[in-house]
């Protein structure tokens, strides 16, 4: 998504934008899950970059596809294929590999630093894509339906504002 630090950006700075898909991911996360056991037990083991809980992995993914429509996080195995933990990656650094027929091959993150790109196999992404349609490969923002909404807010504001500084400090003054 060569357009989530400007979406991460809007995202910060309105809040009615964050508040609703902070509302949304809280849900979402909040929920916790249902499952057997054992499945309990890894998924309890799993700390993200450290501090994560899955249910707060859940939550920064659902926040993370509302703002830039895809959310991904590297699932990490042990020798025995069994899941020991799930690294949430920065969507703007993933780039989606298809071939011919529109299946994905493989997933790369672009370095930020010059190193080349690191591969990951499809079995090692954990990809949640908002609202897809027919045979999209990413997911869908919600941020573009509005973007002229903010546009169009934060311009008013900053007029307003300049109105009222003038009510403040004249642009003229009479003697």
């Amino acid at each position: 998504n060569d357009k989530w630090g400007q979406y991460l950006g809007y995202y910060k700075t309105i809040p009615e934008l964050a508040g609703a898909g902070d509302a949304q991911a809280t849900w979402t996360g909040g929920k916790g899950f249902n499952a057997d056991e054992i499945t309990q037990m890894i998924l309890g083991n799993i700390t993200g970059w450290g501090k994560d809980t899955f249910n707060t992995i859940l939550e920064n993914m659902s926040r993370t596809y509302q703002i830039g429509g895809d959310a991904f996080a590297e699932i990490i195995t042990d020798e025995e294929g069994i899941l020991t933990n799930l690294k949430p990656l920065d969507p703007g650094t993933i780039i989606i590999v298809c071939d011919s027929r529109g299946r994905i091959k493989r997933y790369e993150q672009a370095s930020k630093v010059k190193k080349p790109n690191k591969k990951f196999e499809p079995s090692k992404i954990f990809h949640l894509a908002r609202n897809r349609v027919a045979d999209e490969i990413h997911g869908v923002s919600i941020i573009p339906p509005i973007e002229n909404i903010i546009l169009m807010r934060n311009e008013a504001m900053t007029d307003w504002r300049r109105v009222l500084h003038r009510n403040i400090d004249p642009l003229w003054i009479f003697h």
